[in-house]
C-alpha cells in the first residue's frame, strides 16, 4: 500500500457529539490492515478525543486557515481526506478560506492526493430566501473544492446527482454510512409492543410528527405499550416534542432516556420490536438510525415502503405494523441485516473509503 502519510480533516471527534466526526473516526478505526494510520486535524476538542480514543495523532486548528495550512505543510505530499459539511467549519456554512488552503497545499506538494467526502449537498433556494446568498456562496465553495480534489465521495445517490450538476464531474463515489451503534448479544426475546425513536432532537421531533396519527392509533389498539425516546435534549425541539406527546391517548407510554452510552442504546435496539425512522428513498443511505436498525435486527418502520428499492424493500411501512405476519416480519428483518453486513458494515465502508483515499480501485 501507499507509504504516504494519511491526514483526515474533520469536525469534532468523540466524545463531542457530531455525526460527521463519529463517521470520520469509525471509518479510520475499521480500516483494513495495510492502510496508513491517519493524523487527524479537527476543529476543536483534540485533548478530550486523544484521551477517549487513545489516539495521540489528533490536533486542532479552531477554524484558523493559517494553522490548517501549516499542519498540511508539515505533512507534505500526504493522502488527505476532508470530511466536508459547511456549517461544521463556519457558522453560516461558508468556509470560503478552505479551498484556498487546500489549493496552496496542492501547489506546494503536487504529489499529494485530496479526497473530499461531501456529507451534505446544497438544495436550491428561492431568490427571496434570506439564505439565498449563503447558499450561492456554499455552492461556489463546493465547486472550488471539487476543482482541487482528486476524488469526490458522498453518501446518497441524490447527493451524487446534485454534485454532478454542480461540479461537472461524473466520477463521484457513493458510500452509504454505517451504524454508530455496535450490536450487543441478547438472549432475551424482543418486547413486541415496545417501539423506539433514536437520534438528535430535530430528527426525533420530525419522526414524532410523521408518525403522530399512527402512534395515536397504535396506543388505542394496544399495539404500543412503550415508546423509547433516545438521544440528547435541547431547548427548541424537546419542548415541541413534549407538547405533541402530551396530546396522545397515553402520553405516559413515552419513555424519555436522554443521551445514553452506546451499549445501553444497543440494548434498547435489541429489546424493542420496531424503530420508527424518518428516512425516505432519497435519505436512507445517510441515516445512522436506519443503519442501526439493520445492524441490530430491529424492524425499521418507514412512512411508505419502496418495494423495488433495496434496502427499503426490507423495511416495514407504517400501515403494515398492525397486520404484518410474524413470518414476514422475521424475513424482512433478517434480509435487512444481511444486506447491511454485505454493503454498509464499517468493515466494508472503511475498506472502500481507504482504497479511494490511497488511490486503489475500491471493491464494490
Amino acid at each position: 500500500m501507499s507509504a504516504s502519510p494519511a491526514v483526515v480533516i474533520t469536525t469534532r471527534l468523540p466524545p463531542q457529539i457530531c455525526g460527521v466526526g463519529a463517521y470520520s473516526w469509525l471509518a479510520h478505526k475499521h480500516r483494513p490492515d495495510g492502510f496508513s494510520p491517519a493524523e487527524f486535524i479537527v476543529m476543536e476538542g483534540a485533548a478530550q478525543s486523544r484521551d477517549l480514543l487513545r489516539w495521540d495523532a489528533i490536533n486542532e486548528f479552531h477554524g484558523d486557515p493559517g494553522k490548517l495550512g501549516r499542519a498540511l505543510d508539515r505533512m507534505g505530499p500526504a493522502n488527505v481526506l476532508l470530511h466536508y459539511a459547511g456549517r461544521a467549519y463556519q457558522r453560516f456554512g461558508c468556509p470560503t478560506w478552505m479551498p484556498r488552503v487546500l489549493s496552496k497545499w496542492k501547489a506546494k506538494f503536487p504529489k499529494g492526493r485530496l479526497t473530499v467526502f461531501f456529507h451534505e449537498a446544497p438544495g436550491r433556494l428561492p431568490r427571496l430566501s434570506r439564505h439565498f446568498l449563503l447558499g450561492k456562496i456554499g455552492r461556489r465553495i463546493i465547486r472550488q473544492l471539487a476543482a482541487v480534489a482528486d476524488v469526490l465521495v458522498t453518501n446518497t445517490e441524490n447527493h451524487v446527482a446534485i454534485l454532478q450538476k454542480l461540479t461537472g464531474r461524473d466520477n463521484i463515489h457513493c458510500i452509504p454510512i454505517g451504524s454508530n451503534i455496535e450490536p450487543v448479544s441478547s438472549s432475551q426475546p424482543r418486547v413486541e409492543t415496545e417501539f423506539l425513536i433514536f437520534g438528535l432532537p430535530f430528527g426525533r421531533f420530525q419522526t414524532l410528527q410523521w408518525f403522530d396519527s399512527e402512534i395515536r392509533a397504535w396506543q388505542t389498539s394496544g399495539r404500543v405499550s412503550a415508546l423509547h425516546l433516545i438521544g440528547p435534549e435541547d431547548e427548541e425541539f424537546t419542548p415541541r416534542a413534549n407538547e405533541l406527546i402530551g396530546g396522545w391517548p397515553k402520553p405516559a407510554s413515552a419513555v424519555r432516556h436522554g443521551a445514553l452510552p452506546d451499549a445501553e442504546v444497543s440494548r434498547l435496539f435489541a429489546r424493542a420490536r420496531f424503530a420508527l425512522t424518518n428516512v425516505t428513498p432519497e435519505t436512507w443511505s445517510k441515516s445512522g438510525v436506519f443503519m442501526a436498525c439493520a445492524a441490530t435486527g430491529c424492524a425499521a418502520v418507514i412512512k411508505s415502503r419502496a418495494p423495488q428499492l433495496l434496502p427499503l424493500s426490507h423495511a416495514i411501512a407504517a400501515e403494515e405494523v398492525e397486520k404484518i405476519s410474524d413470518a414476514e416480519l422475521a424475513s424482512r428483518t433478517v434480509s435487512l441485516k444481511a444486506w447491511y453486513y454485505q454493503n454498509a458494515d464499517w468493515s466494508v465502508t472503511a475498506k472502500r473509503l481507504a482504497a479511494l483515499v490511497e488511490g486503489k480501485e475500491p471493491e464494490l
